[in-house]
């Protein structure tokens, strides 16, 4: 009998001490804050992105927003921004500038195609650059020069100076130093999209249109 008293007594004092560390862990949870890794939506530091003459620009040359979209024609995505922006831009021609730096998708297994990067630089020279980006940007696939040339001649352009200038050195050394830019600015994949030489950070889940109409709005 006295074993059974001694053995429930033992028993009790376990559940007490089980009970009071619970109740210590418990408190101690209670006190721990956790403190959210959030990514901000624009870099905090500026970027310098070189902005040259041969450019082209849509929107008002002197505006206040300009937008940078380092851009590639193999790109889903960035042909989703890029009409984002470009429609934007449109609505509100007074208050944005943008820009694009094409650079060429870089592939491991063959030599990357800057053909059409080339093409499109050349159809600068002939006023005819965002509708010449417009139609690239809806076709898949487009690289060949036949596709191109086809391109260039539904815009009335004159395909043989066109053409000369999409094999002339001006337009291959633009290309590079449009890769060039990206390189420096660490550019890694596209699109990557700049305001007001700040980095937008595309991993969070914006609404491009939404954070730029905050930025015009007056």
């Amino acid at each position: 009998m006295h074993q059974i008293k001694k053995f429930y007594l033992l028993l009790l004092l376990a559940v007490i001490t089980a009970g009071s560390i619970f109740t210590v862990q418990v408190i101690r949870a209670r006190k721990i804050t956790v403190t959210p890794n959030a990514t901000p939506l624009l870099s905090e530091g500026y970027y310098d992105i070189p902005i040259e003459n041969d450019d082209q620009i849509l929107g008002n040359p002197g505006a206040p927003l300009t937008v940078v979209l380092f851009n590639d024609f193999s790109c889903p995505v960035c042909k989703l921004k890029y009409y984002e922006i470009n429609k934007f831009v449109k609505e509100h021609p007074q208050d944005i500038r943008l820009f694009l730096k094409e650079i060429p998708h870089k592939n491991l297994f063959y030599k990357t195609n800057d053909l059409p990067y080339r093409s499109a630089f050349c159809a600068g020279k002939q006023n005819k650059y965002w509708q010449y980006i417009d139609i690239l940007n809806t076709q898949k696939n487009i690289s060949s020069e036949s596709d191109l040339t086809k391109i260039a001649a539904e815009l009335k352009m004159n395909t043989t100076n066109w053409w000369q200038c999409v094999n002339s050195d001006e337009a291959k050394q633009k290309i590079a130093r449009t890769i060039a830019i990206a390189n420096s600015l660490g550019v890694d994949q596209t699109p990557t999209i700049y305001v007001n030489n700040k980095k937008i950070n595309l991993e969070n889940d914006i609404n491009i249109i939404e954070m730029l109409t905050k930025f015009i709005v007056k």
